[in-house]
């Protein structure tokens, strides 16, 4: 019994370290995950793994699957009824485009560049920044973009 505890409690401890290190890649590290992101993911997904016990490693794994499933449940019911555990979960979007000029602080806070936002607008039709009235990263990585 005790060493599904110490698998419980090792699950609940790596879900937490994940998702502080997702949400320190940023926004745009969400929307776009690169080679490493994903190598990461992996190795996470090895370490996780390793806290299974070979002589019971069924029950291991039902054990730590039930247990990251209950604390993506928890956290998600905690931030829903938590404004500051949610804008520490997903941030806040932020306006990086306002009549047609890059507001370029925010954009090297978010760690964009140009060529960023240029295919976003790319991506509406829109043929220069010039046009854009507003274009706000979202909490998701995404870039929403309002013609002028």
């Amino acid at each position: 019994m005790m060493g599904l505890l110490e698998v419980a409690g090792g699950s609940a401890a790596l879900y937490l370290l994940i998702i502080i290190c997702l949400r320190l890649l940023g926004k745009k590290g969400l929307a776009e995950l690169s080679l490493g992101d994903l190598v990461l993911i992996i190795l996470i997904g090895e370490a996780i793994g390793s806290l299974i016990p070979q002589e019971n490693a069924f029950l291991s794994a039902v054990t730590c699957i039930i247990t990251l499933a209950l604390m993506n449940y928890l956290i998600l019911n905690v931030a829903y009824k938590s404004k500051f555990l949610k804008k520490f979960l997903e941030g806040s979007p932020v306006i990086i485009v306002k009549n047609g000029r890059i507001k370029q602080q925010k954009m090297k806070e978010e760690k964009l560049t140009v060529e960023d936002i240029e295919e976003a607008i790319r991506e509406k039709g829109i043929k220069s920044i010039k046009n854009v009235e507003t274009a706000v990263l979202e909490t998701d990585g995404g870039i929403s973009i309002v013609e002028k």
